[in-house]
């Protein structure tokens, strides 16, 4: 038997920044709906969604119904997990819309697919209580399906060994935004990570897990609409605004323009070079979404400009004590720049 995990769809995201906010929330549905057709392409029995399907409280109702014609249009049983997004209402909706699916409630729900059980439920306080009071069979193959950490206590902390204890094959975890895997003793546990990326956080890979049952095999398959490239551009010895644009043209050449960049810069940037400026007239508006890292230092002979009697000696002698390095060197960049007559970008 075959089952997809999921999670962390987070349907009517804001997604400030983006050029197209609107359609990108419309790119979230459709990558559930790319995964409910691989379901049937497949065929396999089972979705689970393990946490976060709906973004905030304030989902549109039509972004639910959308969600549930997917879910009805798809051949495979459909498990849903609330998670810590999306409100109650939003999943009441949806369950009175897909009375075909299932949903997970505060105290351990079971639901049995041939010779498979699916088993979960949403985090609360007493979680050391609720271990203590599961209980699955062991000639099952056995699904657990939670959405919290493995690591961290901030929000709904797992408890690694209770996984190991569980009597699980497979745990569905949600709430990370990358693919994991881990192993508590026999039991292989994943996070689905997420299926499409909604901003420069979630440059990981994309897709969702593959289970086969039968052949007790795990595997993740990615999916992408759009995707986070990263690119790194060293500035070092260019020695015009030419030279700078086209290395940022080189680095960017394999860059589909429907994708996120993700660009940083690094090296010493030479007195009289206009960064900003050529990556505004290089990047800006052409690709979905931009972020610049400027990490470049300003590129001068600081022992020599400490020893100078003149007002840049005596700014360089300054900011040399400003113990943060970043700031330290964007500092001695501007105001090398300014006291030498360039316009600040």
């Amino acid at each position: 038997m075959k089952i997809l995990h999921t999670a962390d769809i987070h349907l009517d995201s804001p997604l400030n920044g983006v050029a197209d906010p609107s359609g990108r929330r419309l790119e979230l549905l459709s990558a559930m709906a790319n995964i409910a057709k691989y379901a049937d392409n497949c065929g396999a029995a089972a979705v689970i969604v393990a946490g976060d399907l709906f973004d905030e409280k304030n989902v549109s109702e039509k972004t639910v119904r959308g969600a549930a014609e997917i879910i009805r249009g798809c051949k495979a049983a459909w498990f849903v997990l609330k998670g810590n997004h999306g409100g109650g209402e939003a999943y009441d909706l949806l369950r009175s819309l897909c009375p075909q699916a299932r949903f997970f409630g505060e105290e351990w729900t079971r639901y049995d697919l041939g010779n498979v059980t699916v088993c979960g439920r949403e985090l609360g306080s007493d979680d050391a209580e609720h271990w203590r009071t599961l209980q699955l069979d062991p000639a099952r193959y056995n699904i657990l399906t939670l959405h919290g950490d493995v690591d961290d206590a901030s929000y709904g902390l797992i408890d690694r060994n209770a996984l190991a204890q569980s009597g699980a094959k497979y745990v569905a975890l949600g709430h990370r935004h990358s693919f994991a895997e881990y192993r508590f003793g026999r039991v292989r546990a994943c996070y689905s990570g997420v299926p499409e990326p909604r901003g420069f956080d979630e440059g990981a890979r994309t897709g969702f897990v593959e289970i086969d049952t039968d052949a007790d095999v795990i595997r993740f398959v990615p999916q992408a609409i759009r995707s986070v490239v990263s690119k790194s551009v060293d500035v070092g010895g260019a020695d015009s605004d030419v030279i700078l644009e086209r290395r940022i043209l080189d680095a960017v050449a394999d860059v589909d323009l429907r994708n996120y960049l993700d660009i940083s810069f690094c090296g010493e940037l030479a007195t009289g070079l206009h960064l900003s400026a050529v990556v505004k007239n290089t990047l800006e508006n052409k690709f979905f979404a931009l972020r610049v890292k400027d990490n470049t230092r300003a590129k001068a002979d600081l022992a020599a400009l400490v020893e100078e009697v003149s007002l840049r000696g005596e700014f360089v002698k300054r900011a040399m004590q400003i113990p943060d390095e970043k700031m330290r060197s964007d500092v001695l960049k501007l105001g090398l720049a300014a006291l030498s007559g360039e316009e600040l970008q």
